[in-house]
């Protein structure tokens, strides 16, 4: 899942309801719709007609992907999504299947190949169900994915769809609220692309045509309430006049996306700019941006600049990495809101890094201006975007290999107090090891990872129109353990196995100890 994914990124947090099929939503430093995500290039769009303008993480799927490359801005977060590709002129094929608790049994299948012609041929599917018998939130999921293309030279051409299907029941829900509705949904993003160049080397150009869409295929829904929105563009919406978003019985949305993105690439000196068109609704929106990295002697610089959309003001980010000796790096990057009318937004964060053999420890600190937030109404209708205000705290890293095989991932952070969306303290750890054992097994045949982890997690605020309700102060504990053997990888997993009782999103049991174990396989020709 997306969500866990990014979790691991100082000042991420994901709020969920439950298992695999509930709603994901993540917040940057307390703010909600700060997490933008790009799958081969395309800018998801939140179409959910429910959430109020957030994107729903859990129907941003993972299982076609190659890499997951994270962004880390001072004010918001950029995921970049790339999907599966084949360089081969030998068939592969793979085979998933999984089971565990709550009645869970997934299955995935791939297989691509590239023809002697420099035609190619990709094709995915997966599909699970899920039951909670205490709960509710039961799901059965169906996605389908596939690539067609054709390279030769420095010129490419692909077009590709993925397809995500979803019912899920009725989650009840403890306390006040009401329950989470059931859902009959299907999401669906499609392009096609041509590209010349390589955008490593040299000059390269990119045009992409892609529509996506979201339709709610039953229950039919009503108006269910109106509900603060996140107000105009720029730097979270103007908390003065906000806009209103009602959830409709029009639940079907769709977007179409024009992109044209060009560079170079020469030593040390990378610019690229795009410009992005949104359709939606008979209305056109242009996103222009401008990138530029150049790396001089121990020092990295880049800036990147954007205007979301006319009349919302120029958004600048600038970054800087210096490493004034071999072990110690410092970094800076800053945002900052220009023109237009808008008042003048900052952001910031800062950060120290020093290399220990091969673990890396550092930390560091971080501002935003007043900033508003989207509100959690994909959760409960009755949930409030918060007030504006300024968002500070510090953290602390420590990533890489302690002795031999054996390494650890720790991200600690502590707000300036507990404020909505964003807990006071947030820990979360990973002590791992991870050998292929060469010494043993020099054919590199056998990989072995065993990782034991913990979440902790104070309590977060969420705003309603009679209050507050609040979501518990927890801690997790988890096992995961993977064996591969040649093109085989057996895998393990025990989630929270000292059954905490803990809600993330007020009212909603996440689930209690849960096993999840199965097998990949991989087989050419």
């Amino acid at each position: 899942m997306l969500g866990e994914l990014i979790e691991a990124v100082p000042g991420v947090t994901v709020f969920r309801t439950g298992w695999l099929a509930s709603p994901h939503l993540a917040a940057y430093l307390g703010k909600l719709g700060r997490v933008r995500v790009f799958y081969d290039g395309v800018e998801l769009d939140p179409l959910d007609a429910r959430a109020g303008g957030a994107l729903d993480l859990s129907f941003v799927e993972t299982w076609p992907l190659e890499e997951v490359r994270v962004e880390q801005g001072a004010d918001e977060v950029r995921v970049h999504l790339r999907s599966w590709r084949v360089n081969s002129t030998t068939p592969v094929t793979r085979v998933d299947i999984h089971t565990g608790d709550l009645e869970t049994n997934t299955y995935r299948g791939y297989f691509g190949r590239r023809f002697p012609g420099g035609h190619a041929l990709q094709l995915g599917a997966y599909q699970y169900g899920t039951t909670d018998v205490q709960h509710g939130g039961d799901a059965d999921q169906t996605s389908l994915w596939g690539r067609a293309g054709w390279a030769r030279g420095k010129w490419s051409f692909d077009a590709s769809i993925l397809r995500v299907g979803r019912q899920r029941g009725e989650q009840s829900r403890e306390g006040p609220g009401t329950p989470l509705p059931a859902l009959d949904a299907v999401s669906s993003t499609a392009y096609v692309r041509a590209g010349f160049g390589d955008p490593d080397s040299g000059p390269w150009l990119q045009a992409i045509a892609a529509r996506q869409q979201f339709a709610i295929r039953k229950p039919p829904i009503t108006v269910l309430d109106t509900i603060p929105g996140p107000g105009g563009g720029g730097p979270g919406g103007s908390p003065e006049e906000p806009d209103t978003v009602t959830v409709a019985g029009d639940t079907s949305r769709s977007a179409r996306q024009y992109v044209v993105a060009g560079g170079f690439a020469f030593g040390r000196l990378r610019l690229s700019g795009t410009a992005r068109a949104r359709e939606r609704d008979g209305h056109i929106r242009l996103t222009p941006s401008l990138r530029a990295t150049v790396a001089v002697q121990r020092a990295t610089l880049g800036a990147f600049l954007e205007r979301p959309d006319v009349g919302v003001g120029m958004r600048t980010e600038l970054n800087a990495r210096v490493q004034p000796i071999s072990p110690l790096s410092l970094e800076l990057v800053t945002a900052r809101w220009l023109g237009d009318g808008i008042p003048g937004f900052t952001a910031f964060r800062a950060g120290i890094g020093i290399r220990a053999g091969r673990l890396w420890i550092g930390g560091g600190t971080f501002s935003t201006d007043a900033v508003t937030s989207l509100a959690p109404v994909l959760f409960d209708t009755s949930f409030r975007a918060p007030a504006a205000g300024p968002v500070r705290g510090i953290y602390g890293l420590a990533r890489g290999k302690v002795f031999r095989d054996i390494g650890l991932d720790f991200v600690g952070l502590r707000y300036q107090g507990a404020a909505p969306f964003h807990p006071e303290y947030k820990v979360r750890t990973r002590l791992y090891l991870d050998s292929d054992m060469r010494r043993r097994f020099p054919s590199g045949n056998l990989h072995i990872l065993i990782a034991l982890s913990h979440e902790y997690r104070t309590q977060v605020p969420f705003p309603t129109g009679n209050g507050e309700l609040f979501s518990s102060q927890y801690r997790t504990w988890g096992l995961q353990v993977e064996v591969r053997l040649l093109s085989a990888t057996l895998s393990y997993q025990f989630r929270n196995f000292m059954n905490e009782e803990f809600v993330q999103v007020p009212g909603f049991a996440m689930p209690r100890p849960t096993n999840f174990y199965g097998v990949r396989w991989e087989f050419w020709n």
